[in-house]
């Protein structure tokens, strides 16, 4: 069938075809978006699980066959690598099948890119940046930047300062809230004081203002490195893009080079940021952008916190007034028995595009519900045995099953259980691997230190002994000594020397270290002198209690410090000093414990040693599970960590985007009959303004109408408004979170109830608990 015929054949026909070709049954919307006649802009309002890449490769071989553009004249824009290789073999496979049945599609292939690959390709036309390397992550220049840090914290190290200034830094312009790579845009010309209090509205944690002074030093001296080694990030990517683009000879040059395309695709529509809008939307042809297409699911943007905005999606009738909008409504992906559970807690969001939610898989799936009575870590549950057993049936493939947490303390605990089982997950951050967790590894090198007699392991450290004070304390009894101490009893015994001339404050903290040093060497001699194999077994179990509780006292006063501070989570630390001392319990020696650790660690940290372990598991956040399916899913760890119940109330009463005027109204009846509550309510939410207006005498509960009408009162309320509303984004992403973890599962899901759990987990509609335990 020639190239003619096929131009002459109807697109019914075309459809007919395809379905024939590619042995498919195209659903009432499938067919309606195939329809498209690329004359008005279009929003495919895809859920999960219904097939959006598909119907974008099959709605771009329908413009080629009949003629409304070749395929180099495609443009196909998602977010990552995987979904533009995947685009890419399914374009190929498709073209493959059809050929056979005659359908011949023209030369050649659709553009499949990712926004960075696009703007890097466009930005290298420009001469300045022709010679630019990628760089991946500051971290490549973490020394200089560390030096740059003039105020040391006192609890956490430069590195951990330095993520979480690049944090803050990603969040600014991935929102847009800034222009030049460093401060934010609104406060310009503004005294550092003003501009330092606008960004600790954006930080996540609280920080002094030494800690912003630093971020800025830290940050142009990243911009400074970057320019000296001829790099260029992601972010600049866009930024520096969007400032050529002000040049209108490089616009004019960067319109031309996309003016080839005909027809536009935007995938994952919902995961777009501002800056990658305002560029693609000036660069594509005005003729393109009059029939655009977007393909996304407002229920799964779940990227708020790099930058995404799903308003772009909700309000794309703003944004394109002409477009058209077509559902997906029918999830292939999710049994129905599974699906239907999920459905109540999605439709809780106020802010959703309106669509059915059915499924493709009728009367397929099963949801299977364990209770605990008990929160925190649990090794013995039953869930976690089902899951052993699944792994280890020869009947199923490892690769079919998947481990779904919230939080890198859930992954951690479970995946170095499973360790201990002979199962090795592929935990995909090394952060997450315990071993690596500052927590696990304060306790484990103060063991190492006193047991091995080893420096290194104390000087790492000592600030977690006894803050920054003790730390410069103990590089002064070095430099004194003249000396690099390989034992920590040379230290002891030069720090006993300095602090008898000198007369520090740490005295007694050196003096704690050699009582406990001197206690484990005595253990260690009875050890080595005892014959009788049932007392040196009882021996060595002592040991290691003392030198875990060792390291625990000489560290409480820091953890209780961080976690007062909210720089850790009290359940955090203790879920990890209790799993901890259980796996120590079952050593009788110490050192069989730490090679056991090494050897762990050396696994779960390398995909390549992974590989050579019989049974291994997927072990993926929420966020790194989008776009994927498996099986038999497990959604594991899911706590009220940043979710209350009482919090959740605040999303109930007042939505994302209710008009400030109702949120007056909706605020006066609450106050008036549920005062009690709505504090609690506030209070779970970590909203604490809300002390300001209760405890101000200018506000007037029962007249808040005249209160407002005075300007300061305005702005202080004006600003709780914003607070509470960001609040309710929040929670209504952490569902949209929790839709994307369910819809993963293909035939089985299970998931477990604690008396810690997300208050959330309560809003699907669960089954009958599977056990008790």
């Amino acid at each position: 069938m020639g190239d003619k015929i096929i131009q002459e054949l109807s697109t019914k026909e075309i459809i007919d075809l395809m379905e024939s070709g590619l042995n498919m049954k195209f659903s009432d919307e499938q067919i309606a978006i195939l329809n498209n006649d690329f004359t008005r802009p279009l929003l495919v309002n895809a859920c999960a699980g219904s097939g959006k890449t598909i119907i974008f490769i099959l709605m771009a071989l329908i413009a080629i066959a009949k003629g409304n553009a070749d395929p180099d004249e495609i443009l196909g824009i998602t977010f990552s690598h995987k979904s533009r290789v995947d685009m890419g073999e399914r374009y190929n496979k498709f073209v493959s099948e059809l050929s056979e049945i005659g359908l011949k599609i023209s030369y050649g292939r659709p553009n499949f890119t990712t926004f960075h690959a696009l703007f890097y390709q466009l930005l290298r036309q420009n001469p300045e940046y022709q010679q630019v390397q990628v760089l991946t992550s500051y971290r490549l220049f973490i020394r200089d930047l560390s030096d740059q840090i003039k105020h040391p914290s006192n609890v956490i190290t430069k590195a951990e300062m330095l993520e979480e200034m690049f944090d803050l830094n990603d969040y600014m312009i991935n929102q847009g809230l800034t222009t030049d790579g460093v401060l934010p845009t609104k406060t310009v010309g503004q005294p550092l004081s003003e501009t330092i209090d606008v960004m600790s509205e954006f930080s996540r944690q609280n920080h002094n203002q030494e800690f912003y002074e630093d971020y800025v030093d830290v940050i142009n001296k990243y911009q400074e490195l970057k320019r000296r080694d001829g790099y260029i990030d992601f972010n600049d990517m866009k930024m520096l893009l969007l400032e050529s683009m002000k040049d209108p000879q490089y616009l004019s040059y960067y319109q031309q080079i996309m003016s080839r395309y005909k027809i536009a695709v935007i995938d994952e529509f919902q995961d777009i940021d501002n800056l990658q809008w305002q560029i693609i939307s000036q660069l594509l042809a005005p003729e393109t952008m009059q029939h655009l297409i977007v393909i996304g699911d407002d229920d799964q943007s779940i990227y708020s916190f790099r930058g995404s905005n799903p308003q772009y999606i909700l309000n794309y009738k703003r944004l394109l007034p002409d477009a058209q909008k077509r559902n997906l409504s029918t999830n292939y992906r999710t049994g129905e028995k599974i699906l239907k559970r999920v459905i109540p807690l999605i439709k809780h969001n106020h802010v959703r595009l309106d669509k059915e939610l059915l499924s493709g898989r009728k009367d397929i799936g099963k949801f299977v519900l364990y209770s605990s009575k008990k929160s925190g870590f649990s090794g013995g549950s039953k869930m976690l045995k089902r899951l052993v057993k699944q792994i280890n049936d020869p009947e199923i493939n490892n690769d079919d099953i998947a481990i779904l947490v919230r939080y890198n303390s859930s992954r951690m605990l479970l995946a170095d259980w499973l360790a201990n089982q002979q199962i090795y997950a592929d935990i995909n951050n090394s952060s997450a691997v315990l071993q690596n967790n500052i927590v696990y590894r304060i306790l484990t090198e103060l063991m190492k230190a006193l047991w091995q007699d080893k420096y290194k392991y104390f000087a790492n450290q000592a600030n977690r002994i006894g803050f920054r004070a003790y730390k410069d304390h103990t590089d002064k009894v070095l430099t004194r000594a003249g000396d690099e101490f390989h034992k920590l009893s040379k230290y002891l015994l030069a720090a006993e020397a300095y602090n008898a001339e000198t007369n520090t404050p740490h005295k007694r903290t050196d003096e704690r270290i050699q009582v406990y040093f001197n206690s484990i060497k005595r253990f260690k001699g009875r050890l080595e002198e005892s014959k009788d194999a049932e007392r040196k077994q009882k021996l060595s179990q002592s040991l290691i209690k003392d030198l875990y509780k060792a390291a625990t006292r000489l560290t409480d006063k820091y953890f209780n410090y961080m976690e007062e501070k909210n720089f850790m989570s009290k359940t955090e630390v203790n879920d990890i000093k209790k799993y901890l001392e259980d796996e120590l319990a079952t050593y009788t020696n110490i050192d069989n414990f730490f090679l056991d650790e090494e050897q762990k660690k050396a696994i779960l940290s390398s995909r390549m040693e992974q590989g050579k372990q019989e049974h291994r598991i997927q072990f993926l956040s929420l966020h790194q599970s989008k776009g994927l399916e498996f099986k038999y899913v497990y959604l594991y760890g899911l706590t009220n960590k940043e979710v209350e119940t009482a919090g959740v109330a605040v999303n109930e009463w007042f939505p994302p985007e209710m008009p400030f005027d109702q949120f007056v109204k909706k605020w006066k009846l609450i106050y008036n009959k549920s005062y009690d509550f709505l504090e609690r309510a506030l209070k779970a939410a970590h909203i604490d303004d809300y002390k300001d207006i209760t405890n101000n005498n200018a506000f007037n509960p029962i007249n808040l109408d005249r209160t407002l009408d005075k300007k300061k009162e305005f702005v202080m309320f004006h600003t709780f408004y914003k607070e509470i509303e960001n609040y309710s984004e929040f929670i209504e992403e952490e569902r949209r979170l929790l839709y994307v973890g369910v819809t993963r599962a293909q035939q089985e899901l299970c998931l477990r109830i604690a008396p810690d759990s997300n208050p959330l987990l309560f809003e699907l509609k669960l089954p009958k608990k599977k056990s008790k335990k």
